[in-house]
Order: C-alpha cells, then structure tokens, then sequence
C-alpha cells in the first residue's frame, strides 16, 4: 500500500509548480499535482482530493483568498488543511545565469493586487482563513515540515470530532 501524501500546488508561477513538484516528490513520501490555473482549483480538488493544498495569494485572474474561500464553502474540499504560499516578491528564473533568484518588489506583484504585509505565520494564516502560511522564498525543508505540520494537526482535530 502506498502511504504517499497527496499535494496540491496551485500557483500561476508554472515554473515555480514545477520546482516545488520535483522537490516535494524528490524527498519521496509525496505525490505532486500542479495548477497554474487557479480558475479550476475546485474542480481539481474533487478530482485529486489532496491532502494539502499550496496556494499562492498573488494570481493575476483569482487571487489565493478567493480560491481558498471556495474551497472553505464546499462540504467535499472544507477540511482539506490550505498552505498559503506568498511573498512581497517571486522566484524568477535568469535563463543567461541559468539560476533561481528572488526578486522582491518587481512592479508586477504590486499589480496583482493586494498583499498582506505579514509575516508571522499564524496571523498570516488567520488573515486568510487558512491553516499555514509560509513566505517565499522557503527551501524544500521548511515546507516539507509546515504539511507535515498541516497533517498532524488535520489527524488530531478528526480524532477530537471522534470523541
């Protein structure tokens, strides 16, 4: 039986899905899903069922909270545990130095729309009524502890509801 954890990344950054996808799978206790369209997250939810959801806040078409929201209002996806991944800024790849580099404050976040400037983890969460939030740019170690974090207390808060 194969014990892998189901995980969800909706960001429109695709380069950025694909980048969390090989590293979360990497470590080998994951199975990765990517969308860059945060128009079908509800759809893909149903369909995937994961058991974390990464959601980016700042999209150009539907911002995290909106998706976060729905997902919130639906019986089927409401205690599915929401990681909001965000930063004032966004990992860019410079293809002439074949790197990653976090560029904070590009003009085209500010365009985006609107960005909570909080970085404590659990007001960040509370403010966009989700269950974690973890800032960009994160290394595959610290996120990996935030879902495990996310599936540990989604366990004990069934095992209360059981009593």
């Amino acid at each position: 039986m194969d014990n892998k954890k189901k995980i969800l990344v909706i960001d429109d950054e695709e380069d950025l899905c694909l980048l969390v996808k090989d590293n979360l799978e990497h470590a080998g206790q994951y199975v990765v899903r990517v969308l860059s369209n945060p128009h079908e997250a509800e759809k893909a939810c149903l369909e995937f069922m994961p058991d974390v959801i990464l959601l980016d806040v700042v999209m150009p078409e539907r911002k995290g909270g909106d998706v976060a929201e729905a997902l919130r209002a639906d019986p089927r996806t409401r205690r599915i545990p929401i990681i909001i991944m965000s930063g004032l800024g966004e990992m860019v790849y410079l293809k002439k130095r074949d790197e990653w580099k976090w560029l904070p404050n590009r003009p085209i976040v500010h365009q985006r729309g609107d960005v909570i400037k909080e970085h404590n983890p659990e007001r960040a969460a509370q403010a966009y009524g989700v269950d974690d939030y973890i800032a960009k740019p994160f290394v595959t170690g610290a996120l990996i502890q935030v879902i495990e974090d996310a599936i540990v207390r989604k366990k004990e808060e069934e095992k209360e509801k059981e009593k």
